[in-house]
């Protein structure tokens, strides 16, 4: 193991996907005296149980922008760092039950394409035709990207970390950050390890972010805006006529979002994987009866499935091949989440030569493009795209707990 250095110019704290992306663009750009510090192995957080979707859509100019850019890292990262990935490009098939929801596709795939990116309208049959499966008697249409896909989001991890630790960076395994202090002008991060000296310093530490971020007070800082959840979901036993049909056509069903019954619904091997995103969800860690662990490393909740009935029902009747299989596994697990779902990137309010990158909601989707942002604000000071629907200070005193309780 690397010995503790005692000096940085940025140390990063929290080895998920985002906070090695942050790592890897730092060191690509040639900041290359980096540390990223990492309280057990990388991905223990919410990384290692992630679903792995990587979708660019988005309503948000700055979410758009960042989950596109991921996308175009992704396909050629693991030649460019030379580490195998699974990562598939199956495209995605995003359903409207009315009119008002084809109008807000529209505009979508306006921001889009000026983007660059091939975004299609659907009729119905349209979309039929690319899931055979489907049921659309009741829709007004659907959005398709080519782009959409999925990754192995522990492969994603290690492959940046690869990349940034081949360019000069250094990743501290097994080393917890264990506070703050400022010193003539310099931060100094502290770890049972030793001290390391530092110019900045990003809070990248996921659903741990608010411990984290209490270290900052002292300096000007307030209480991360965030909560906890759990989210949930289901992986399928295989069903021979997925199987057949990936057999014949060489590729992937297309991801299906249901953006009104709030769920997704990706082809897993040759069975299903089922997500929603529950609106009876469950915060954690957020009452003094519940107070969070020390350490949550590669921990799940136990399965609370009575929350989920309606949408397997729904979810079965839209493909009803998914009703013919039984569940071979069952993943519900911590995620972390701002009061707009949007995650925080930027400038530490109030906290001199420190940054925010984290309470991702969907990290691996967001992670490439986050990295790049984060290394932008930390090297120039600004970010080639307009991020304030990422910036940490777009909240202020209104986001306290009961709010973000509230609105999470």
């Amino acid at each position: 193991m690397a010995d503790t250095p005692t000096t940085a110019r940025v140390v990063i704290i929290g080895g998920g996907a985002v906070g090695a992306s942050a790592l890897y663009h730092l060191a690509r750009a040639g900041w290359t005296d980096c540390v990223l510090l990492e309280k057990n192995e990388l991905t223990a957080g919410s990384t290692w149980h992630a679903a792995g979707n990587v979708p660019t859509f988005s309503t948000s100019w700055s979410i758009m922008n960042m989950q596109r850019y991921s996308t175009e890292l992704y396909r050629g990262l693991a030649a460019e760092v030379d580490y195998p990935m699974n990562y598939h490009v199956t495209g995605s098939i995003r359903l409207a039950h009315s009119k008002e929801r084809m109008q807000e596709f529209q505009r979508a795939a306006g921001m889009g394409r000026y983007q660059g990116m091939d975004i299609d309208i659907l009729d119905p049959t349209e979309a039929q035709d690319r899931y055979p499966f489907l049921e659309t008697h009741d829709l007004q249409g659907a959005l398709y990207d080519p782009n959409d896909g999925d990754i192995d989001p522990a492969q994603l991890t290690q492959a940046l970390a690869k990349g940034a630790r081949d360019l000069g960076a250094q990743i501290l395994r097994f080393t917890p950050a264990t506070g703050v202090s400022r010193e003539n002008g310099e931060w100094i991060v502290h770890t049972d390890k030793g001290d390391i000296r530092c110019e900045y310093v990003v809070n990248a530490a996921g659903y741990y972010a608010q411990r984290v971020g209490e270290w900052f007070r002292p300096f000007g800082g307030r209480t991360v805006p965030m909560m906890v959840m759990s989210h949930q979901y289901l992986l399928s036993e295989e069903v021979p006529e997925i199987e057949a049909w990936t057999k014949e056509h060489g590729k992937k069903l297309p991801l299906l979002r249901d953006v009104d019954s709030s769920y997704y619904l990706r082809q897993e091997k040759h069975g299903f994987n089922l997500g929603p995103y529950e609106l009876n969800c469950k915060a954690h860690w957020a009452t003094p009866d519940d107070p969070m662990p020390d350490d949550f490393s590669f921990q799940l909740y136990p399965d609370d499935l009575d929350r989920l009935e309606w949408y397997i029902e729904d979810a079965m009747a839209r493909v009803p091949l998914l009703g013919r299989s039984g569940i071979s596994k069952v993943i519900n697990g911590p995620i972390p989440y701002t009061p707009d779902g949007n995650p925080l990137i930027g400038p530490m309010p109030g906290v001199p030569n420190a940054f925010e990158a984290c309470v991702f909601t969907f990290g691996i989707a967001q992670g490439g493009g986050a990295g790049k942002v984060a290394a932008e604000w930390i090297i120039h000071g600004e970010t080639e795209w307009d991020m304030w629907d990422c910036d940490p200070r777009r909240y202020t005193g209104f986001a306290d707990h009961d709010y973000t309780h509230a609105k999470a």
